[in-house]
C-alpha cells in the first residue's frame, strides 16, 4: 500500500513539474507578468510536493546548484558596499531569478525524454505563434497605431529575438536527430519552420539578435569544419562559411556606398532664389545628408509650409513621432534630391505624402517593415551624424558608445571588485560629468553590454566568478557536447555584446529557465555530439 502511495505521489510530482514547465514555455513570448507568476509556481510545486524525494533526485549533486545560485549571492554581497539601498533592493528583486528558477528545477524530478521534448516543442510552437501575430501586425500596420518597428513585438524585440534563436537551435537539433517524425511532424514542416524563423528574425530587425545569429552560425561552421574528417565536407563548409560572411559584408558595404556616394557642393555656385522668386537659405555648417544630398541647403520654409498645408491634414508645424513634421519633410525631399520649396513638394506623390505623415524621413524606407536595409541605413546615418556633431541624443548606437565610454571610466576607477550592487546610477552620473558628454541627463544609463556591466558592478574578480559559475555546471553535468545548450550559450554570448540581457526581467528569466532545464533535464541523446548521428 505504501509503495503504491509513493508511486502515485511521484507521478504527481513529475506531472505537476511537467505542466509548470509547459506553462512557462508557453508564456515567454507573450507576458513578463505571467513569467513571474509561473516562476513562483515552479518553485512552489517543488517545495509543496517535496519533489526532492522523487527517485530521480538521488543522481543530483548540490554542488552544481551552488554555482548558478552563487551569482545571486554575489549581488547580495555587493549590497555591503551600496550607498543607495532603495536601488540595491530593486536590483535584488530584478535578479532573484538566479535563485528561484535553478532551485526549482534542481529540486524537481528529471523528466522522461518524451515529456522534455514536448516542452521544447511547446516553446517552439509558442515562439512561432508569436511570430505569426507580429507578422500580421506588420502586414496590416495601417490598421494599428505602432511607434516604430520596435513596438510590433509583444515583448521587447531584443529579448524576443533571443527566443527565436533558441527555437531555431532546438528545431535544427530536432531535424538532425529525426525528432520531427517521432513527434508526428513531417521533416518538411521542420525545415519550413526553420526557414520561416530565420526570415522572421530579419523582419524583426533586432540588430543584436541578427548579430548573435550570424556569429553563432559562423562559429558553428568553423567548429564542424575542424571536427569533420571528410575533406569534401571541409571544403563545402569553408565555401558556405565564406559566402555566409561575405554576403552580409557586401550588403552593408552597399548601404555605406549609397550613403557616402555624393559630390561636394560649391557654395559659390548655389542659386539664391526659388522659381517663384523667394530667397533660399543655405547652411553649409550643417552636414546632415540623406542619400548623399545635404538637407540644409535650398530651403524656403515659406513655400514649404504653404504648399505642404495644401496637401495634408497634418500641418507643417505639427509634431509627428516627437519631431516637427517640417524637419521630416526636408529630410524626405533631400533623400529624393529635391529642393525644399514649393516645386519640391509638388513633385511628391500621394504615397510620399502618406510616408511623411507617418514620420518617414527617406523614400528608401518605403518598405521599411519588410526590409533590413532601412535599419542598416538608419544606423549608418546615426553614426555619421554622431561623429560629425558629437551629439549622441536620439541615436541608438551613438548613445551606446557613450554608455561604453562611461563604463570604461568606472571600471578604471574600480577594477578589482567593482562598485557593488545599487551604486551604478550615482557612479554613472559622475562618469558622464567627467566625460563632459552631450548626452541628455534623461538618456544616460549603464552600458548595453553585459560583460561591461558585470565588470562595473563586480570588478574583474566578480566577472571571472560569474563566468566560472555558468560554465562549470555545463562540464560537471556532462553537457559539454550538448548541441542545444552549447549553441544557446554561444548565441547568448554574442547577444550580450550588444545588450545587458541578464539584467532584464525577460532576458534573465528566459536564460536561467532554459539553462537550468538543460543542465538537469537533458536526455542522454542531447548530451551526445551531433557528429555521431
Amino acid at each position: 500500500m505504501m509503495v503504491k502511495k509513493n508511486d502515485l505521489l511521484n507521478r504527481w510530482r513529475e506531472n505537476v513539474f511537467f505542466l509548470s514547465l509547459v506553462s512557462m514555455a508557453c508564456v515567454f513570448p507573450f507576458s513578463e507578468a505571467l513569467v513571474s507568476i509561473f516562476s513562483g509556481i515552479l518553485l512552489f510545486q517543488a517545495l509543496a510536493l517535496r519533489s526532492w524525494f522523487h527517485p530521480s533526485f538521488s543522481d543530483r549533486s548540490w554542488k552544481i546548484l551552488l554555482f548558478p545560485v552563487s551569482v545571486y549571492v554575489l549581488y547580495l554581497f555587493g549590497t555591503l558596499f551600496t550607498k543607495d539601498f532603495t536601488f540595491a533592493l530593486y536590483e535584488l528583486k530584478k535578479t532573484v531569478f538566479w535563485l528561484v528558477i535553478p532551485l526549482a528545477v534542481f529540486l524537481s524530478p528529471k523528466l522522461p525524454e518524451k515529456k522534455l521534448y514536448f516542452v521544447l516543442w511547446v516553446f517552439v510552437g509558442s515562439v512561432t505563434a508569436a511570430s505569426l501575430i507580429i507578422a500580421g501586425r506588420l502586414v496590416f500596420h495601417d490598421y494599428f497605431q505602432f511607434d516604430g518597428f520596435r513596438s510590433f513585438s509583444i515583448i521587447s524585440h531584443i529579448r524576443y529575438s533571443l527566443q527565436v534563436l533558441l527555437a531555431l537551435i532546438i528545431l535544427l537539433w530536432f531535424v538532425i536527430r529525426g525528432k520531427c517524425l517521432e513527434s508526428g511532424t513531417s521533416p518538411v514542416v521542420g525545415f519550413g519552420l526553420l526557414l520561416w524563423l530565420v526570415l522572421f528574425l530579419f523582419l524583426l530587425k533586432s540588430l543584436s539578435g541578427i548579430v548573435a545569429f550570424l556569429g553563432t552560425v559562423g562559429v558553428s561552421f568553423l567548429y564542424f569544419m575542424v571536427k569533420t574528417k571528410s575533406k569534401r565536407m571541409k571544403i563545402f563548409l569553408l565555401i558556405i562559411f565564406v559566402m555566409f560572411t561575405a554576403i552580409p559584408g557586401v550588403f552593408v558595404g552597399g548601404v555605406l556606398y549609397d550613403y557616402y556616394n555624393f559630390q561636394e557642393v560649391d557654395p559659390g555656385k548655389m542659386e539664391k532664389f526659388t522659381v517663384s522668386g523667394n530667397p533660399y537659405s543655405h547652411d553649409f555648417n550643417r552636414t546632415m545628408r540623406e542619400n548623399g544630398h545635404l538637407v540644409d541647403i535650398y530651403i524656403c520654409e515659406e513655400e514649404l509650409r504653404q504648399e505642404w498645408n495644401k496637401r495634408s491634414e497634418i500641418k507643417y508645424d505639427d509634431m509627428v513621432n516627437g519631431y516637427p513634421l517640417g524637419s521630416t519633410l526636408m529630410r524626405y525631399l533631400a533623400s529624393l534630391g529635391y529642393r525644399k520649396d514649393s516645386t519640391g513638394v509638388s513633385k511628391l506623390t500621394a504615397d510620399d505624402i502618406g510616408l511623411i505623415e507617418e514620420g518617414v524621413t527617406n523614400y528608401r524606407f518605403k518598405n521599411r517593415y519588410f526590409s533590413i536595409y532601412p535599419r542598416i541605413y538608419e544606423s549608418v546615418w546615426e553614426m555619421d551624424q554622431y561623429f560629425r556633431s558629437g551629439n549622441p541624443n536620439d541615436k541608438s548606437l551613438a548613445q551606446r558608445i557613450e554608455f561604453i565610454k562611461a563604463s570604461v571610466l568606472i571600471i578604471k576607477d574600480n577594477p578589482v571588485f567593482g562598485i557593488g550592487t545599487g551604486n551604478w546610477k550615482m557612479k554613472y552620473d559622475k562618469a558622464y560629468e567627467q566625460m563632459d558628454t552631450k548626452l541628455s541627463p534623461e538618456k544616460r544609463g549603464p552600458s548595453h553590454n553585459q560583460y561591461l556591466n558585470y565588470l562595473v558592478k563586480f570588478g574583474i574578480v566578480g566577472f571571472a566568478w560569474i563566468m566560472v559559475a555558468l560554465l562549470v555546471p555545463v562540464f560537471r553535468s556532462g553537457n559539454r557536447r550538448n548541441f542545444i545548450l552549447m549553441f544557446f550559450l554561444l548565441a547568448f554570448a554574442f547577444a550580450s555584446l550588444a545588450d545587458a540581457n541578464l539584467e532584464t526581467h525577460m532576458g534573465l528569466s528566459f536564460f536561467i529557465f532554459f539553462y537550468s532545464l538543460f543542465i538537469w533535464n537533458s536526455s542522454g541523446e542531447m548530451k551526445q555530439s551531433v557528429l555521431n548521428s
